[in-house]
C-alpha cells in the first residue's frame, strides 16, 4: 500500500504546529529565587545572557541584596526572567540597570553579561 505523497509533510507540519502550541503551557522555569513571600508588581524582561541553569543562577544572584525584589523566575530555554517586585522600592529601570552593569573579574577587568532586549 502506497501513502500519498503529501501526508508525510503533512504530518510534520501538524507535529511542528503541535509543539509549538503546546510548549507555553508546558514552559517550566528553569530557577526560580523567593528573596520574600509576598506579592507585588510583575514584570518580564528578555535577557541576552540566561542560557542555562548556571548563569541562570548567576543572574538570580545579582538581585539578593536587592530591597523591593521579592521573586525572580528565569527561563533558560526563552531568555527572559520574570520579576515580582514593589514599584515602591525598585523601578523597571533600576531593575535593567542591575542586570546591564559590568561584573568585575578576577583579572581586575569589568565584562557585561547580560543585557535586555526588552520588557513586558
Amino acid at each position: 500500500m502506497r501513502l500519498p505523497r503529501v501526508l508525510i509533510p503533512v504530518l510534520v507540519v501538524l507535529a511542528l504546529a503541535g509543539g509549538y502550541g503546546l510548549r507555553i503551557p508546558f514552559t517550566r522555569p528553569t530557577l526560580t529565587k523567593v528573596f520574600a513571600d509576598r506579592t507585588g508588581e510583575q514584570a518580564t524582561f528578555v535577557v541576552d545572557g540566561i542560557r542555562c541553569w548556571g548563569t541562570a543562577r548567576f543572574f538570580t544572584s545579582l538581585y539578593e541584596a536587592t530591597p523591593g525584589v521579592f521573586s525572580i523566575q528565569a527561563y533558560a530555554s526563552e531568555r527572559k526572567a520574570v520579576f515580582t517586585f514593589n514599584p515602591e522600592d525598585i523601578s523597571r529601570a533600576r531593575i535593567q540597570e542591575i542586570m546591564e552593569a559590568p561584573i568585575p573579574l578576577n583579572n581586575g577587568t569589568t565584562s557585561q553579561f547580560f543585557r535586555c532586549i526588552s520588557v513586558q
